[in-house]
């Protein structure tokens, strides 16, 4: 059954440097629903106005949420609330987001009632209301199961929006069943620019249901399987400065996600306005981020062609450079990294130099033989469709042979590369993953966030 999923934005998903804000149109390729943050305490959220209508616009089941600040009063915020929604109350439920830890004069679960009560007054029995939190959150905060049993289950009445990261089955707490959550936020670092936002990261959640109970519930249409738009074709760029930052986002202002080297082939993702920055991929590796467009040359040339049926190698050194002739005294072409697939095409006199072809874009030239292990089965097969796709949060990921440091490792992946998972152990700490370029092993799980598939 495929999962429901979509996120849950808020000012914070829109860049304050771009006038586009969030974009729903791709939003809704790749997800089923959003949520929409309206406000906290007596502040409304900057954006929502805006998410609200582009949000319908774009054709998203929409639900929205206010964040429960305990230092303003309980009626006030509800009727806010109620006021910003002005009889647009969306599609999937209000939910109350009870987590803050202000320690104001409107602390606790009793005024958390209030805040419902005056809420459920004002949009009457026609809307459901929910309740977002964390488990241990609630477990501290909410009435005591053993001696107050009747105060906590006037809250059952309120369908749950559960918030737990890294584990496959949400932690639910009392009043509610194990299974009795509506719906589950299961990361806090999804592939912001994939569900269209501006942040690097990203809120997912999953509904508890498949496609025709979410569109039954909601009165909904039936959600369609996402189709997210095909990266562009064609769209290839080399790099001619010596090194090229790429950054979070579109300018020099945002952090460095890596950098690219001279000569380096990337793909072409997205751009900014005025076409200065644009959103890339380096096809060796997956590293995707922005880069200035002064220091990208586009390439005319048509693919790659498929591999001849030649001896086949993987590379074993970090680097190792593609020369126009055999030896280090000839100029460099450019560079393969660890892992990297190549094509043998021809070889010296005796044997010390390749010339090789990379199987991902083509890169052609001569290179040692000593950092090249000839392949004797046939290329790894490639990930299964649909597979989860995880991205890296580490500076650098060992790639191992097996799942555990005791095993070699076979290479690495480095901090936002995104690759694919194929398993996992037993207790689902170490998952076996693809990277873009065919080499598959082991990584330590914790360092893999979910990000679309």
């Amino acid at each position: 059954m495929r999962k429901i999923i979509g996120p849950d934005v808020s000012f914070y998903q829109d860049s304050s440097t771009t006038p586009q804000g969030i974009d729903f149109i791709r939003m809704n390729q790749a997800a089923d629903f959003v949520i929409i943050r309206a406000g906290q305490n007596l502040w409304p959220d900057s954006d929502f106005k805006d998410n609200w209508q582009r949000a319908k616009q774009a054709g998203l089941p929409r639900g929205s949420y206010w964040f429960y600040d305990s230092r303003a009063d309980p009626k006030q915020q509800a009727e806010l609330w109620v006021s910003l929604l002005a009889g647009d109350r969306g599609e999937l439920p209000m939910f109350a987001d009870l987590e803050e830890t202000y320690n104001g004069p409107f602390k606790g679960w009793t005024h958390w009632k209030t805040f419902l009560e005056r809420v459920r007054a004002l949009v009457g029995n026609n809307k459901e209301i929910g309740i977002y939190t964390a488990y241990f959150y609630w477990q501290t905060n909410a009435p005591s199961p053993s001696t107050q049993p009747a105060e906590l289950e006037y809250f059952h009445r309120y369908p749950l929006w559960i918030a737990n990261y890294g584990t496959d089955q949400p932690l639910v707490p009392k009043p509610w069943t194990a299974d009795e959550w509506l719906f589950w936020q299961f990361t806090a670092s999804g592939d912001g620019f994939f569900y269209g936002a501006e942040s690097l990261e990203i809120d997912l959640n999953y509904f508890n249901g498949d496609a025709q109970t979410f569109a039954d519930r909601f009165h909904v249409p039936l959600p369609q399987d996402p189709v997210p738009p095909p990266d562009p074709s064609g769209n290839r760029y080399r790099v001619t400065a010596g090194s090229l930052y790429v950054r979070q986002g579109p300018g020099t202002s945002y952090p460095a996600v890596g950098y690219l080297l001279q000569n380096d082939i990337v793909e072409a993702l997205a751009s900014n306005a005025d076409g200065s920055w644009l959103r890339v991929r380096r096809l060796t590796d997956g590293l995707t981020g922005w880069a200035s467009s002064t220091y990208l040359e586009k390439i005319t040339t048509t693919p790659p062609p498929p591999p001849s049926g030649g001896d086949q190698y993987r590379v074993t050194a970090n680097y190792l450079y593609i020369r126009q002739g055999p030896g280090t005294n000839f100029p460099s072409n450019g560079y393969l990294v660890k892992g990297d697939f190549v094509e043998k095409l021809e070889a010296n006199s005796d044997g010390t130099w390749l010339r090789v072809r990379r199987l991902t874009d083509g890169l052609t030239g001569w290179a040692s033989s000593t950092y090249l292990v000839k392949i004797t089965s046939t290329p790894p097969p490639p990930p299964p469709t649909g597979a989860q796709k995880y991205r890296v949060t580490a500076t650098r990921l060992y790639v191992r042979e097996g799942p555990g440091t005791q095993y070699k490792s076979i290479g690495y992946v480095e901090l936002n590369e995104i690759v694919t998972g194929i398993s996992a152990n037993a207790d689902q700490t170490w998952r076996q993953i693809q990277k873009s370029n065919g080499l598959i092993g082991w990584c330590y799980a914790r360092y893999l966030v979910p990000t679309g598939s």
